[in-house]
């Protein structure tokens, strides 16, 4: 305002309107009335660490809550209700977290389908560490013993939801495959340079096939659990893609039953096209399985991709979905073995058992185990009832 006031003054000096002098006398006050500007900002970035948190990530909801504990209400009186209780509320504010001052802002874009909204949070700190111990200590200690899944359908993200994590020793599938799904995640996780010095993408994607109640979905949350993933669920087919570029390297996309999500994603059960149909089959299955081999192994493929996919019948997925660099390692998860039934049967009943032994699945087990004595679910099992 000084600089204004200043500038109107002497502006309208005859000494000093037209010609060169104004041009330099405009100029030398450009740079004047912009300097204050410069300075703020060269102070802005260098005495402020930031770090922005937007409603897609995994931590939105609990930096939210963590805010509202520790903000300084006298300077920050907005407040919205959500999920029955008072959060903060948009718009900007001032906090104080381990002895320190920050000040942060919330703000809301309605420009996409789903609401967008994004928290900045500055601390007055040079000290990067003081972000690290912000975001661990702004998760709650019972989220620390959980995953989060963010559902994904073809408009983005559908909200999500905390699964309390699951120790691989309580999935009954046969060891070996455990042994091997559990090996190749952590051999990729260590592997990005392995991967650059070869010049090959650094993804993994994985299919587990088998008959239904053999454990595909709990294997896959246990595996989650126990890497410290959070899982991404994939309920379309359509956006693909773009699920894809939302993932961090702490997220694990999934994608069940993929055969029944578009359809038979075989080009072999495409119909042909009918002339002048704007909705023709390729609009509906053929863009499914696009999407899905442009997303897997393209261009669009981002570096530390992890994705598991689910089926009943592999022999319904087109042969170029589950072909070597689109898939790396192709699982079949089946019935029961003799030696992890009775891992089972111990785990229910606390004893040893089971003699005689036909194949089953271990839902199957499971709903015998818990509904019979150990001595009936003997019986039955060896055929005897």
């Amino acid at each position: 305002m000084a600089f204004d006031t200043m500038f109107s003054t002497l502006a309208a000096n005859p000494l000093l309107v037209g010609g060169i002098g104004t041009v330099a006398f405009g100029s030398a006050m450009y740079v004047l009335r912009a300097l204050p500007e410069r300075v703020l900002d060269l102070v802005e970035r260098t005495i402020w660490t930031k770090v922005y948190v937007e409603s897609m990530s995994n931590e939105y909801r609990d930096v939210d809550a963590f805010i509202e504990g520790r903000r300084l209400s006298f300077f920050s009186r907005s407040l919205e209700m959500k999920d029955g209780t008072l959060k903060t509320g948009f718009g900007g504010g001032w906090g104080t977290y381990d002895g320190t001052l920050f000040k942060y802002t919330k703000t809301k874009t309605t420009q996409q389908i789903a609401p967008f909204e994004t928290i900045t949070v500055s601390f007055l700190s040079r000290e990067r560490g003081i972000v690290e111990r912000f975001m661990r200590d702004a998760r709650p200690e019972d989220h620390k013993n959980s995953i989060y899944v963010t559902l994904y359908g073809a408009g983005g993200s559908a909200g999500g939801l905390r699964r309390r994590k699951r120790g691989l020793d309580t999935v009954f599938v046969d060891r070996a495959v455990k042994e091997r799904l559990v090996e190749r995640l952590r051999w990729f996780v260590g592997a990005e340079a392995w991967h650059s010095s070869r010049g090959i993408p650094w993804k993994l994607g994985i299919v587990l096939h088998g008959p239904p109640g053999t454990g595909k979905t709990s294997l896959i949350h246990a595996l989650a659990s126990d890497f410290g993933f959070d899982i991404k669920y994939i309920k379309s087919l359509h956006g693909l893609g773009a699920a894809f570029l939302s993932g961090t390297r702490n997220d694990l996309f999934v994608i069940e039953d993929i055969d029944t999500i578009a359809g038979g994603l075989n080009r072999e059960n495409q119909p042909e096209r009918v002339h002048g149909d704007a909705a023709d089959a390729t609009g509906t299955r053929g863009s499914a399985l696009h999407e899905i081999l442009n997303a897997m192994d393209g261009m669009q493929t981002p570096d530390g991709l992890k994705f598991i996919v689910t089926t009943n019948y592999i022999a319904r997925l087109d042969p170029a979905i589950v072909r070597p660099g689109r898939i790396d390692d192709v699982v079949e998860v089946g019935p029961l073995s003799v030696e992890s039934a009775r891992e089972m049967f111990k785990a229910f009943y606390g004893r040893d058992g089971i003699g005689a032994y036909t194949p089953r699945t271990g839902a199957e087990l499971q709903q015998m185990f818990s509904t019979m004595s150990a001595e009936a679910a003997e019986a039955v099992l060896a055929g005897k009832a």
